[in-house]
């Protein structure tokens, strides 16, 4: 397993929809990636790590709508796997969303 700490803009934005966990603890993403690996195998076991911080920097979250800066968001990307198709429904289950829904949501919450 790959895990790889993003930081700017155009890292996050190389996410997509990747399926995502917000608070996931660290110690917890092989657990996720297992998850994954039930429904579909992976091309690739790369963890993508956001902390709380760089998406207030990043996407300029305020208030209410602003994550610990502590918090671990972990994505996997859709590409990393076999058949992202077999998490859709499932992922309801654990309270994953997809990561460009998550960056909508909030961008709609500052405004």
């Amino acid at each position: 397993m790959e895990i790889k700490t993003l930081t700017t803009l155009e890292e996050l934005e190389s996410l997509g929809s990747a399926l995502t966990m917000e608070g996931l603890a660290e110690d917890s993403i092989s657990e996720f990636i297992d998850w994954i690996k039930q429904y579909t195998p992976m091309k690739s076991e790369t963890a993508y790590i956001i902390k709380g911080k760089t998406m207030n920097d990043v996407y300029m979250l305020t208030g209410n709508n602003k994550y610990p800066d502590d918090c671990t968001i972990v994505s996997i990307k859709l590409e990393d796997m076999e058949n992202s198709m077999a998490v859709v429904m499932p992922r309801f289950h654990i309270g994953a969303r997809w990561f460009d829904d998550i960056v909508m949501n909030n961008a709609a919450r500052e405004k």
